[in-house]
């Protein structure tokens, strides 16, 4: 059944994929502002689909593009009008995009509700009647807005402009950057996503609604901080959730957050016992960061999903090895022993001395022969392919183990005695090729990145899973916890099908 409500048209279609646009509140400065990179040159940038009209009262240019001194001036009904005026100015806007037969209005302007003033609850009050009885859909106020790559909808120049298959809700506009800005680094994409600030109108449930529909977005991300009809928002969780994966950080979960959350968005943010046991007992899967949202992200999209718990983990560095235990347990994965028929097999392998032929895996005796190899064989900068067949050699072992469901490689950048520069490209790369033909869900984690030098080193190893397709983590706790929720998650919602297929 169809989650969408077609009793609130204009549905968000004309939000996504709007056949024109205008920006009230655009300065025609030579010079411009940074409204207009967001709302002109990013969507400009991004190959918006119709035309753009900047609208502000004293006419003129910006660039070659003429602004028009109101929206009864512009050539088409524009379905999509930004609003970067003050709000005291809004209610006139609204009426004048009634008179003009707009869509869909979303309010950039600021001071309405999340003030907490009578004066801004009022005004907001004042918009959504004016915009219900006008059939004007209002998004915000106090928000960026919408991305829609495919459709060339932007609020800001340097957001990919290709589409992925990540669809996601955002009550901030800052986190919203933020989201889409780390998401980039790590290979994801989006369908559509949209900041929606305060929700006088259109809300979290029914953004959620039009995801779960939408054929493009196979994965949803929600950050809310609070809704103002709960069981509205638990009966459309739960049905997201039923058919796709929905990862929900719920801002604002402790007392004070929840007044920050208030002050921000005007948000009610409800009890934290409430809020957890609608987002568990709906199937979503939650987060407590952006960080661990962009982890999970990563795992559902990323990774073939683990068959089970159990796990090998290879590493550098024994210490490394038992904090990466530690927190694969404590993840809920499991690291049974390595049978004895393998164990020998990979002692061939890995030379004994300074290694850990257990479960977690010490491999540094291997890189480092493969090191000496390299070098041997090609001076210090080393023949690219020396140690492939070590590599692959050792992953042909892991295959062959029928007990394990997914395999962790880690890296710690700062742990070992020496610079990074002196072993990265010639131990992590061999291991990023045999990754690469892995027929077991797997994933790399660098981590342990405190210098300069480490993090530019770690740069290029992300580059390389970027290019290679290879999912990547830059904590052990992140990666241990995402892949344990990608297992628990497939088992509670078979239906999902968005892992990598290989």
């Amino acid at each position: 059944m169809p989650l969408s409500d077609s009793s609130r048209e204009p549905s968000l279609e004309y939000a996504f994929h709007p056949r024109s646009m205008a920006v009230v509140g655009l300065s025609p400065d030579p010079h411009g502002t940074w409204l207009n990179r967001m709302y002109l040159q990013a969507p400009l940038e991004a190959g918006f689909k119709g035309p753009i009209y900047p609208v502000n009262r004293k006419g003129g240019h910006i660039g070659h593009i003429r602004v028009y001194t109101s929206l009864s001036e512009v050539p088409e009904p524009p379905d999509y009008v930004v609003s970067c005026i003050p709000a005291q100015q809004t209610p006139d806007l609204l009426e004048e995009c009634r008179a003009v037969g707009v869509k869909v209005l979303q309010l950039y302007t600021a001071g309405f509700t999340e003030t907490g003033l009578s004066s801004g609850i009022k005004l907001q009050d004042r918009l959504l009647e004016i915009a219900r009885r006008a059939r004007i859909r209002l998004i915000g106020p106090n928000c960026m807005g919408v991305y829609c790559p495919d459709w060339g909808m932007s609020f800001s120049p340097d957001l990919p402009k290709e589409p992925g298959n990540i669809g996601f809700l955002c009550q901030s506009g800052g986190n919203a950057v933020f989201l889409i800005r780390s998401a980039a680094a790590r290979g994801l994409r989006f369908s559509k996503g949209i900041s929606y600030g305060n929700a006088c109108d259109v809300n979290e449930c029914d953004i959620l609604e039009y995801l779960a529909d939408d054929r493009g977005t196979k994965v949803i991300a929600a950050y809310i901080e609070g809704t103002s009809d709960g069981r509205r928002f638990a009966d459309v969780l739960s049905r997201a959730a039923a058919v796709k994966p929905v990862v929900v950080y719920k801002g604002g979960y402790t007392e004070a957050g929840g007044r920050a959350a208030a002050s921000h968005t005007g948000a009610m943010a409800g009890s934290e016992v409430i809020w957890d046991g609608i987002i568990r007992q709906t199937g979503a899967i939650r987060v407590n960061s952006i960080e661990e949202m962009i982890d999970m992200l990563v795992a559902l999209v990323q990774m073939k999903r683990p068959k089970g718990l159990n796990t090998c983990v290879v590493g550098i560095g024994g210490g490394a090895s038992v904090v990466a235990t530690d927190e694969m347990e404590k993840a809920g994965l499991r690291l049974p022993p390595i049978p004895p028929s393998i164990q020998e097999r990979m002692a061939q392998i890995i030379p004994p001395a300074g290694g850990m032929l257990r479960n977690p895996i010490d491999a540094f005796p291997l890189s480092r022969l493969i090191l000496y190899k390299k070098r041997a064989q090609g001076g210090k900068s080393g023949n690219a392919h020396a140690g492939d067949k070590g590599w692959s050699d050792f992953m042909s072992l892991l295959e062959n183990w029928p007990d394990i469901d997914a395999v962790i490689f880690h890296f710690p950048f700062d742990t070992p005695p020496v610079p990074a520069s002196n072993w990265a490209a010639a131990t992590v790369e061999p291991v990023l090729t045999a990754v690469r033909t892995c027929h077991l869900p797997s994933a790399v984690v660098f981590h342990s990145i405190v210098t300069d030098a480490s993090w530019r080193e770690s740069r290029k190893m992300q580059a390389i899973c970027l290019a290679e397709e290879i999912p990547f983590f830059l904590s052990l706790k992140g990666a241990a916890e995402s892949i344990a929720h990608l297992h628990q998650a497939g088992q509670i919602a078979k239906i999902w099908s968005v892992e990598k297929q290989h």
